[in-house]
């Protein structure tokens, strides 16, 4: 007798999108950079150019921090790298960054079609505050999780988890909107379907990342998030 094979498991319908922020749906590199320099400067190191910051972006500003210092640096000089990195972008947090073409827009066409948003960050709290404020953001969302002390970074699940849970949205019936690696990642590791922005700031080759759906503009994500429900 042969055994029964159970039916594939029918995909849900999509109520909720969690949007990653910079390289996603905001252009944040110029006031980065300017940020990292000016922490750079104060501990005698050269200042580097905003293509090579790009490359060093991902896991959150201690990360950043620590690449740009080079492999011999030590924690203490990471730490008061990394302080000084803090103060110089809370003080001008949005002084040339940009949104994204069509990024307000598509954040309310979701949230008229019944959708909940949801922000997951790896950029520090404070910051990520301070930035959606200024660019009138903040009431599009829903629930906000940033980067604290001891709380999860992506590429780990509990960051999109963290996100989901004000909502009431179970991981299968959201998606995570994102421009790298540790977006995806964490959006396979909670269960959750990906959509990968092309104009980011990820250096791998986005083919190789594994998302449900590439697309090259904001404009495209409600589109997207249509064909994957």
């Amino acid at each position: 007798m042969s055994e029964a094979v159970s039916p594939p498991r029918a995909r849900q319908p999509i109520r909720a999108v969690i949007f990653d922020l910079d390289g996603t749906l905001l252009d944040s590199a110029p006031d980065i950079t300017r940020a990292l320099n000016a922490a750079l400067d104060v501990v005698c190191r050269d200042p580097l150019t905003q293509d090579a910051v790009v490359r060093l972006i991902g896991g959150g500003s201690r990360a950043l921090v620590a690449r740009a210092l080079g492999g011999d640096a030590d924690t203490s000089l990471i730490d008061r790298t990394h302080d000084e990195f803090l103060a110089a972008y809370s003080a001008a947090p949005v002084t040339a960054s940009r949104l994204y073409d069509g990024a307000q827009d598509v954040l309310q066409t979701l949230r008229e079609r019944g959708l909940a948003l949801a922000l997951c960050t790896n950029k520090p709290e404070v910051i990520t505050f301070q930035i959606l404020n200024a660019l009138g953001l903040r009431t599009h969302f829903s629930a906000i999780v940033a980067a604290t002390p001891g709380g999860p970074l992506k590429p780990d699940r509990e960051a999109i988890l963290a996100a989901l849970r004000p909502l009431n949205v179970p991981p299968d019936w959201a998606a995570m909107v994102g421009d790298s690696r540790a977006d995806i990642a964490a959006a396979h590791a909670a269960e959750c379907r990906s959509i990968l922005l092309s104009h980011g700031y990820e250096t791998t080759p986005l083919t190789t990342l594994g998302a449900d759906a590439i697309v090259a503009r904001l404009q495209d994500v409600p589109a997207a998030i249509l064909s994957l429900s």
